[in-house]
């Protein structure tokens, strides 16, 4: 019996097909498979080109497949569900498939069954949960306008306003001013006024390790940024576990859900300022939460829900053959440019 699993993000697309033993066969990668950024025809073909890769890798076809799982960026409300599947029906031509928004394929992989709550700090942010009674939550991921207070993009934007306040005096003064100076080649950071004139990508994803060197090493208005966006996250989260688990009957010091932190901000960090504030945040609402920092591929998830739907149970070593035989994400063919 054969799995395939497909994380289609909003950068690229990884799919892999894997065994029930859990033996990861084949390996595809693809452009982004967000409709949003790529368009339905664009990101289709981006998801058919990345389980094409996989599935010749692995020296089979997609008839061979029993079940497959794609976790999709922009699945987010319920017309974008609509759209989705739309895009996705003529690719998944088998019996047995499903998708979910992507958060979802790093809720299977750092839980094992899908049930938990997974909170999402990367470029952006989103938190999103299942309960396994067939609840399902998702808190936030609109942006900043509908509630968002967190992302690698938006604790850069903080960083930078942090570092000008500071420079004029209105606010806490802070090494972030020369550290960012220094990133972007300036004098003052006022002139990346006119990279904004001129059109230029001012790279906010490269800000944020700035601001976590500079909280380590003792920046109060570093530290606390991350204190204010890790407790937020907390909060979020705490959002989820009350409307997904929190029942007539149940006592809030009683739950022990799962809760994945997952994203590149999460995952990349090495000071642990943020994610301890958030799982402080977490744990004066619901003592016993379980929290955990997802250091696998979330395609993982994606064959662990592939499994659920053909009826099979992912045991442990299920899970430690598929982590022993992927190896790794295929390189990108080199730009002619």
């Amino acid at each position: 019996m054969l799995f395939l699993g497909v994380d289609a993000g909003g950068s690229k697309t990884l799919s892999i097909v894997a065994d029930q033993q859990g033996t990861c066969l084949g390996v595809g990668l693809g452009g982004t498979g967000n409709f949003q950024v790529n368009g339905t025809e664009g990101s289709r073909e981006e998801i058919r080109a990345s389980i094409d890769m996989a599935l010749a890798n692995a020296g089979v076809k997609l008839e061979d497949i029993a079940a497959a799982y794609c976790g999709v960026a922009g699945a987010d409300r319920e017309q974008d569900f609509r759209i989705v599947r739309s895009m996705l029906e003529p690719v998944f031509t088998i019996s047995r498939w499903d998708f979910e928004n992507d958060a979802s394929i790093g809720i299977w992989a750092g839980t094992g069954d899908g049930v938990g709550v997974g909170v999402i700090c990367g470029a952006g942010t989103n938190v999103l949960g299942f309960n396994g009674r067939g609840g399902r939550v998702q808190i936030g991921g609109m942006g900043y306008l509908f509630g968002d207070y967190a992302g690698g993009r938006f604790l850069a934007t903080l960083a930078i306003r942090a570092a000008m306040r500071g420079f004029e005096g209105r606010g806490i003064e802070t090494s972030l001013y020369p550290k960012l100076c220094q990133h972007y080649g300036i004098s003052h950071l006022l002139d990346l006024v006119d990279w904004q004139y001129e059109g230029k990508d001012l790279g906010l994803d490269e800000v944020t390790p700035i601001l976590f060197e500079a909280a380590s090493e003792g920046d109060k208005a570093a530290q606390q940024i991350l204190t204010e966006v890790g407790r937020d996250l907390g909060i979020s989260a705490n959002a989820a576990i009350r409307q997904l688990f929190s029942g007539a009957n149940d006592i809030s010091e009683d739950l022990a859900v799962k809760v994945v932190a997952m994203g590149s901000v999460f995952q990349k960090a090495e000071y642990p300022l943020m994610y301890d504030t958030f799982v402080a945040a977490m744990r004066e609402e619901f003592p016993k939460v379980q929290p955990s920092i997802l250091h696998c591929e979330p395609v993982f998830g994606a064959i662990y829900a592939a499994a659920w739907l053909a009826d099979v149970a992912v045991a442990d070593a299920f899970k430690a053959r598929l982590k022993e035989t992927f190896p790794g994400r295929p390189e990108e063919p080199a730009s002619d440019v």
